[in-house]
């Protein structure tokens, strides 16, 4: 994909992360509902899935990121294709969804991570950048070290930053996830996705 437009997914997956499920109050991304982006042009299509099939929100949901994507300079046509394979399940959301809807096995398990994550620096690749910047000093130095030297532009972190996650970063930055893993590993990190 070219550079321009793996930069328009990029934008495109950040407007959606703006599309709330109503029921759930998460936003989809996280859900784990949107399934890929394709761009032809000025056009963009989006194929999604729902939690069930069925879904009263169906309609609701497709308008909301029809209008999401079409805020998206560079885009004027947005298709959203209603998809059932693979199914969706739990699995496909993030952690900080699961977290959101207190998903957790039992709150034994909750509380046993809750106090190992405060033991341990922990990356969550599904957590905004500036969060994870302000968390830990030496996260940005790590980065630019990765090759994501965009970070250090003044004004990036409080702007881009708070809504895009590590891998929609190495996306657009044509930098390897795995590159990223291993050198938060080596400084002591545990990487969650």
């Amino acid at each position: 994909m070219k550079e321009e437009k793996i930069e328009l997914v990029d934008r495109i997956m950040t407007a959606l992360q703006k599309v709330i499920d109503p029921e759930l109050q998460v936003d989809i991304v996280n859900l784990g509902l949107i399934y890929g982006i394709n761009i032809e042009g000025k056009k963009a299509t989006v194929k999604m899935t729902l939690t069930i099939s069925g879904c009263p929100l169906s309609s609701y949901l497709q308008e909301q990121i029809q209008k999401a994507v079409l805020s998206v300079d560079g885009i004027n046509e947005c298709d959203v294709q209603l998809v059932w394979y693979p199914v969706w399940s739990p699995e496909r959301m993030t952690l900080a969804a699961k977290r959101q809807l207190g998903m957790l096995d039992n709150p034994g398990e909750k509380a046993e991570i809750d106090a190992t994550e405060q033991q341990q620096k922990i990356i969550d690749f599904s957590v905004p950048i500036k969060k994870l910047a302000d968390e830990y000093p030496d996260f940005v130095q790590i980065m630019y070290d990765c090759g994501f030297t965009r970070i250090k532009i003044p004004g990036l972190l409080n702007t881009v930053g708070r809504v895009m996650t590590i891998p929609l970063g190495a996306q657009a930055m044509k930098i390897d996830l795995n590159k990223i893993k291993q050198a938060f590993k080596q400084k002591g990190y545990k990487v969650i996705e």
